[in-house]
């Protein structure tokens, strides 16, 4: 699975701060080639308007601990990402529209994805009955039993179990530009559009983290 992914976050003592940006209106593509980033987009989308009451209201937030949360200038619609849930039924992103939905992808084997769990796990339990929640996908495709097995020795009480033991919703999201290594995460307006996108770890349990998720879950959407 390492292999296959061929990228693994080790940027975890940064704390989530913005890596330097290539000048020139230019990524950074797995191997440090260099690949053109993608236009602008133009145009709101109507399906998107709470999303985009709500990103504005960030941009000043993604700081500090949450630096390298990028904040939409247009929110967009996500593809409805199909997983497992806790019993292994099948589950989709939709099941969640409604709701301030902070998606994570996860693996055991990437060492920032394991030190974020306890974390994301306080995030939750801060804000259980606020209408958001954190739905931290596990993408392990062997030793299936691994991942709960961490999770209960980590101490995890508030996250839900959900899991993608083929990994597809992380290629997915490779492929459409949205992840370019574990973790990944990405925050969700209750219309379920992308407000903002994380490559690389943070710390979900500080005090700016907090201040985005709340200011989030504050903003009037009518």
């Amino acid at each position: 699975m390492a292999a296959a992914v061929a990228f693994l976050y080790v940027i975890g003592s940064m704390g989530g701060k913005k890596p330097p940006e290539p000048s020139g209106g230019e990524g950074v593509r797995e191997g440090g080639m260099i690949e053109p980033t993608a236009a602008p987009a133009t145009g709101g989308d109507p399906a998107c308007a709470a999303s985009a009451k709500i990103a504005p209201e960030l941009k000043d937030l993604a700081k500090g601990e949450v630096a390298a949360m990028n904040i939409a200038a247009k929110p967009r619609p996500l593809p409805d990402y199909a997983f497992k849930g806790p019993d292994g039924a099948p589950i989709k992103l939709s099941a969640f529209k409604g709701k301030t939905t902070l998606l994570n992808i996860w693996a055991t084997w990437c060492v920032p994805c394991r030190a974020e769990m306890p974390a994301l796990d306080k995030l939750q339990e801060s804000f259980t009955g606020n209408n958001f929640e954190v739905v931290a996908i596990n993408v392990d495709t062997t030793r299936l039993e691994r991942p709960k097995a961490f999770l209960a020795e980590s101490g995890v009480k508030s996250l839900t179990y959900y899991g993608d033991p083929k990994a597809d919703i992380f290629f997915e999201m490779k492929q459409a530009g949205k992840a370019l290594g574990l973790p990944t995460t990405i925050l969700i307006g209750p219309d379920g559009c992308q407000i903002g996108l994380m490559n690389g770890p943070a710390a979900w349990d500080s005090a700016d983290a907090k201040a985005l998720i709340s200011r989030a879950l504050e903003t009037p959407q009518n």
